[in-house]
């Protein structure tokens, strides 16, 4: 070896010594969700209704009579998509379609919890499905007043399903859902 090579060497010896590396531990992403706040929204033909200060409503173009509307939640990259449909003596056609969806997402799931909504001085009857796994939509509900109005909703998120690690925004958006649920009114269309 030639000297310039071992002066070289010893220097990248000594530079290299140090402190004892240590291992990273594995870790997630720490998620920070905003405060929990709500405002009024409606579209005052249909249904008026508190929804989350941190998502954002959007209607998107329907076809015939029904409205579709999109609840953004840019934070958390889920959106909510909502269905409002009249009911003209198609009520059972529309509840069963509701559970058809819901059922697609049976495959991936590990347990479907139902939760009865009877909501009796604003007439919102319906259903909400928690799908727990690893399911494309995490929470689908609907709700009705059995009478001239149907909503149908379904949480999806921009990245592939992962319960475990959407978690936390899971159970939020829960959360937000049913107090949007206990706060709605329908419209007088």
């Amino acid at each position: 070896m030639r000297p310039s090579n071992k002066w070289l060497l010893a220097l990248a010896v000594v530079a290299g010594c140090g402190e004892e590396p240590l291992p990273k531990p594995r870790g997630w992403f720490r998620i920070d969700l905003p405060a929990q706040a709500y405002a009024p929204w409606a579209d005052s033909a249909v249904m008026a209704m508190e929804v989350p200060t941190y998502a954002r409503v959007r209607e998107r173009k329907a076809e015939g009579e029904a409205r579709w509307y999109d609840l953004r939640f840019p934070g958390q990259r889920a959106t909510v998509h909502l269905t409002w449909s009249p009911v003209t003596g198609n009520i059972n056609e529309l509840i069963e379609d509701a559970h058809a969806f819901k059922g697609k997402h049976e495959a991936k799931a590990v347990r479907i919890r139902s939760e009865r909504i009877l909501i009796d001085s604003s007439r919102v009857f319906g259903n909400v499905f928690d799908v727990e796994g690893d399911a494309a939509s995490p929470l689908v509900f609907y709700l009705t007043d059995s009478t001239s109005n149907f909503l149908y909703g379904a949480l999806y998120f921009d990245v592939r399903p992962n319960a475990d690690s959407l978690a936390p925004v899971t159970e939020r958006i829960r959360q937000d859902m049913r107090h949007m649920i206990g706060t709605l009114q329908w419209g007088s269309r």
